[in-house]
C-alpha cells in the first residue's frame, strides 16, 4: 500500500522557503501547505552569499535580507529559483544589523530581536535601499527567543530554549500581549517558519522539518495547533531558513 500524507484541508497556498547552507550558498524549497509535501526543491546556489549570515527574513518571492556576523545588513535579489537558484551580489544596506533573529510579516514591518530586545523596522519598497527602512523604535526587552517569525500583519511566533511556543499581538512601543501556545518540547527546533495561514514549519538539529496547523493562530491558545506528518526527518541542512509571509491562507 502506497504511504499518504496527511492532508488539511482548512489551508491552501503553497510556502516559499529559502535557506542559507553552512558554506553560504543560497536555497529555495517550495511546500504544498496542505500536506506537507515538497513540490518543488530543494535548490541550491552554485555562488555563496560571500559574507558569514546571521539572521534572514524573506520580503517576497524574489527579496531576501540577510545580516552578516559582523552586523551588516543585505538584500539579496534572487533572479532565478527554478531548476537552478542564482541570485544578484548581495546590496549592502548598513552597518549596526547584530540582530539573532529576524522576521517580516508582509504587511510592512519587519522585527528583530537583539540581547533580547525587540525592534520593529517599516519597510517601503518591495526591494528596499537604505532609505527605505526606517526605524520605529524599541518595543520591548525581556524577547529572550530561540527562534522567530511572523504569523501575521504584527503577529510574531517564537520558541524559548525551555521549550515553550510563544505568539505576541504587537501594537507599538511598550505595547502588546504574549500567549503561550505549548509549554514544553518546542526547544528542538533550531528554526520556525511561517507561510501564513496558521501553517508553521519547525527544523530540528537533525534535519527534519515539521508541519503543523494553527485553525486560529491569532486566539491565542494553543489548543487548536496539530502537528501533521514531516515534510522530511531528515535532509534539511540549512543553518537559517526564512518563508515568504502571506502565501498561504
Amino acid at each position: 500500500m502506497r504511504y499518504r500524507k496527511i492532508v488539511d484541508d482548512s489551508v491552501s497556498g503553497t510556502a516559499s522557503v529559502y535557506g542559507v547552507l553552512a558554506d553560504g550558498r543560497l536555497t529555495y524549497t517550495a511546500i504544498d501547505a496542505a500536506n506537507g509535501t515538497r513540490t518543488h526543491g530543494a535548490v541550491a546556489s552554485g555562488a555563496s552569499l560571500g559574507f558569514v549570515p546571521k539572521a534572514m527574513a524573506t520580503l517576497n518571492f524574489n527579496t531576501v535580507l540577510v545580516t552578516s556576523s559582523g552586523g551588516q545588513l543585505y538584500r539579496v535579489d534572487v533572479i532565478t529559483n527554478n531548476t537552478s537558484l542564482t541570485f544578484n551580489a548581495p546590496v549592502p544596506l548598513g552597518g549596526g544589523w547584530t540582530h539573532d533573529l529576524l522576521a517580516y510579516d508582509g504587511r510592512g514591518s519587519l522585527y528583530g530581536i537583539a540581547a533580547g530586545a525587540l525592534r520593529r523596522y517599516t519597510i517601503t519598497a518591495n526591494k528596499p535601499g537604505a532609505g527605505d527602512i526606517t526605524s520605529d523604535g524599541l518595543i520591548d526587552t525581556g524577547f529572550t527567543l530561540k527562534t522567530l517569525t511572523a504569523t501575521g500583519p504584527d503577529w510574531l511566533l517564537g520558541t524559548t530554549s525551555g521549550g515553550e511556543l510563544l505568539s505576541y499581538r504587537i501594537r507599538g512601543a511598550g505595547d502588546w500581549t504574549r500567549y503561550e501556545l505549548k509549554s514544553s518540547t518546542w526547544q528542538v527546533f533550531t528554526d520556525l517558519v511561517s507561510p501564513g495561514g496558521g501553517v508553521y514549519f519547525g527544523h530540528n538539529a537533525d534535519g527534519g522539518l515539521y508541519h503543523y496547523v494553527d485553525d486560529n493562530p491569532y486566539d491565542g491558545s494553543g489548543a487548536d495547533l496539530r502537528g501533521l506528518d514531516a515534510v522530511d526527518a531528515q535532509g534539511w541542512s540549512q543553518v537559517l531558513l526564512s518563508a515568504q509571509p502571506g502565501t498561504v491562507a
